[in-house]
């Protein structure tokens, strides 16, 4: 597919743009147009895991890959990467609940981590900040044999064309952006169409990230301090999670026409028995009004 510059949408000759005096390498097959690095690590070292990764994995299966990663990834504690993996090894399945809520058309996913929501749509283009989840991606579609675009940049400064026509998704990123107007924006640019997820910071369960009480209900300015308090392990909270009313506001100031939010059906095919049970019940009432403003995580369309 051919990309502009992440910058100035100019047309580039080459992964370089003249006028900016930027040029962009592939790295392991993956286009990285990033202008600024993730919060958690630079670029050139997310660069070098990436490699890394390729080389280690390359005769792994998906699920040994990701094991393998936090192996070697000591700042994620390991209770909670035994969490997010099992999470990772379901995300096809729970994309393809999700991916029935939106419009027709090929699909954009900004922050597709490995590729999950490709592989339940049969194909289409994945962006993401973290290089290294980029090379776990081409693993896993390679595994599942489904044709798709990784790509390595910034939601904020996204490297297509205006009006290239996307069905855009994005599921559980927004709360981790730097400027989440900026990057509704540029989603909005590209794209026809809009199916959004995020952690609604009023639910009244354990933040999902750092499995944490309390947390969103805290003031901004207080979360970081607090779970360091709670978590001396964790590397520094940098997210912000946002309630419904929050991020419908946030869509329509990026021009997202009729952007709406209700409570987000969840799915968890990693769980056990009760826990789907709970789930039933759950999605069964989603749509009471209370649940918008207090269900685990909110859905935008627009």
């Amino acid at each position: 597919m051919e990309f502009v510059c992440p910058r100035c949408k100019g047309e580039l000759g080459d992964f370089t743009c003249t006028p900016c005096s930027l040029e962009f390498p592939v790295i392991c097959g993956i286009p990285d147009f990033r202008l600024f690095a993730d919060p958690y690590i630079d670029i050139e070292a997310d660069r070098a895991k990436g490699v890394a990764l390729e080389a280690a994995t390359r005769r792994m299966g998906f699920a040994e890959a990701v094991r393998h990663y936090y192996s070697i990834t000591p700042d994620d504690p390991a209770d909670l990467a035994v969490s997010w993996t099992a999470r990772a090894l379901a995300e096809v399945e729970i994309a393809r609940s999700m991916l029935a809520y939106g419009e027709a058309g090929p699909v954009l996913d900004v922050g597709c981590s490995t590729g999950a929501a490709l592989i339940a749509a049969g194909g289409g283009v994945g962006v993401d900040v973290a290089f290294r989840w980029l090379v776990l991606g081409r693993l896993r579609l390679r595994e599942a044999g489904v044709s798709g675009t990784l790509v390595c940049a910034n939601a904020e400064h996204l490297p297509f064309a205006s009006d290239s026509g996307f069905r855009v998704v994005s599921f559980d990123t927004l709360e981790h952006l730097r400027d989440a107007e900026l990057a509704l924006r540029e989603m909005r640019r590209v794209g026809e169409s809009l199916l959004l997820t995020s952690n609604n910071r009023w639910a009244p369960l354990p933040e999902p990230h750092v499995h944490l009480w309390g947390v969103g209900w805290l003031p901004r300015r207080w979360q970081a301090k607090y779970v360091a308090w709670r978590r001396s392990d964790l590397l520094p909270y940098r997210i912000r999670l946002r309630s419904a009313a929050e991020g419908e506001r946030v869509a329509r100031l990026a021009l997202w026409a009729g952007a709406r939010t209700e409570a987000a059906p969840l799915y968890a095919p990693q769980l056990g028995s009760p826990a789907q049970a709970m789930l039933r019940c759950y999605r069964a009432i989603r749509r009471w009004p209370m649940m918008r403003w207090i269900g685990p995580r909110w859905m935008l369309r627009g």
